[in-house]
């Protein structure tokens, strides 16, 4: 795993130097951390803070919703995990405008934003609660009415408790085929999110945005993949996430 890693790493590395992109990004965390750990795929505070350093010492901006070709960075976060309550007093201090896609079923559990938390979150300008389906399934592998089901009672759950309306959602794994994405639309998330490296204008298809997932790496990485370096990647990801 560990020379897996670091052949990837040095394929990013490479790819950033040719590439030297600054075309917008979506990225992609699971949680962050400081005292309490909820998740092995969490980030600390500490490393995540770098990051942000990185983005604003790149001439990025921050924003909720990509508008601009260039020169904007999206950041979401996966599944709803406590960590980014506990810590959201770095959220408001760095002034970042952060998404959560929340796995609706998940609230309340062990590890997760309780409902109570999730309201708390929700009325903050720095957050932006959307949808990770119901109980976080792979979606291809659904039959239509349970495919509908997850997709459905998500967005009536996180409306209700949000008070807002839930128009976008990211696919569980990264998962999806044509069908999910057609039935995702006719229940309402105008955009869908996988987890396909490259830049946001490049899209998958008209609906489905790409992101890219940063929460292990390290400044050099995380500088080399907004500068592009992970694009290269997007074919391999293609080819395990998106069902023929």
């Amino acid at each position: 795993m560990a020379l897996k890693n670091k052949i990837k790493n040095t394929i990013i590395n490479l790819s950033a130097r040719i590439k030297n992109s600054d075309y917008s990004k979506c990225i992609f965390y699971h949680d962050i951390h400081s005292n309490n750990r909820f998740t092995d795929m969490s980030t600390s505070v500490d490393m995540f803070v770098k990051h942000i350093n990185v983005i604003r010492e790149l001439d990025f901006e921050i924003v909720h919703e990509i508008t601009k070709e260039k020169n904007q960075i999206s950041i979401s976060f996966d599944d709803g995990f406590k960590g980014l309550y506990e810590n959201i007093g770095i959220i408001n201090q760095l002034e970042i405008p952060v998404t959560i896609f929340v796995v609706s079923s998940f609230l309340d559990r062990d590890n997760f934003l309780s409902a109570n938390n999730l309201k708390e979150l929700a009325k903050n300008k720095f957050i932006k609660i959307q949808s990770h389906t119901h109980t976080h399934p792979e979606l291809p592998t659904l039959d239509s009415d349970s495919l509908q089901m997850e997709l459905k009672k998500s967005k009536e759950i996180l409306e209700s408790i949000c008070e807002t309306e839930i128009n976008s959602i990211c696919f569980p794994c990264g998962m999806f085929d044509k069908s999910v994405i057609k039935k995702a639309l006719e229940v309402g998330y105008d955009k869908q999110f996988s987890s396909l490296s490259g830049p946001y204008c490049s899209e998958v298809f008209p609906s489905v945005k790409r992101r890219s997932i940063v929460q292990f790496a390290s400044e050099k990485e995380f500088k080399s993949i907004l500068k592009g370096g992970d694009n290269i990647l997007y074919y391999w990801y293609y080819k395990n996430e998106f069902v023929r």
